[in-house]
């Protein structure tokens, strides 16, 4: 489930990093039902998507490791960050003309006569990995690409291949 959260500007999320975190080492995000970031992962924020609006905030647990789930606002993309930074990945709104062709006919063909609402293109840095019941962040040497397309009905997830991840409803 979702929490909302909404930054009054990126002004603010950029003053309260040069202003310094809290006394509770967290910099303050402004918003109904708002709570504190880890200095660490605002400080990823602002690195990786300074600017950007946050829309909708999830914090989900992965095999123990605390994940930010972000989706900004004016299709400016999602992007997940563990609680000490580590950026998992980042997805960034495309257009059809910017998918490789294996991508693209692989899209097509699932669609199925479905309307394509959005593509994304998502550079996953790190993974975590489930080792001994526990959860590890493992970073990638190189960036992996995944493509989704959300149709009207149900999305997909593509490798850079055109191989079929994941399809869902």
């Amino acid at each position: 489930m979702a929490t909302r959260f909404v930054v009054a500007t990126a002004a603010t999320l950029v003053a309260a990093l040069c202003d310094g975190p809290s006394a509770a080492g967290q910099i303050p995000i402004v918003g109904k039902g708002a709570r504190n970031l880890p200095a660490a992962v605002a400080k990823a924020l602002q690195d990786n998507r300074p600017g950007a609006e946050i829309d909708k905030l999830s914090i989900e647990h992965e095999h123990g490791v605390t994940v930010y789930d972000f989706e900004f606002k004016a299709r400016q993309g999602e992007m997940d960050v563990t609680q000490d930074g580590t950026v998992l990945d980042v997805a960034t709104i495309i257009d059809a003309t910017d998918l490789p062709e294996p991508v693209a006919a692989t899209i097509r063909r699932e669609a199925k006569g479905r309307a394509i609402k959005q593509l994304s293109k998502s550079e996953v840095r790190a993974e975590i990995v489930a080792e001994g019941g526990k959860g590890r962040v493992s970073r990638l040497v190189t960036p992996r690409f995944v493509y989704e397309a959300e149709f009207s009905r149900g999305e997909i997830e593509v490798a850079a291949d055109g191989t079929v991840i994941k399809k869902g409803k």
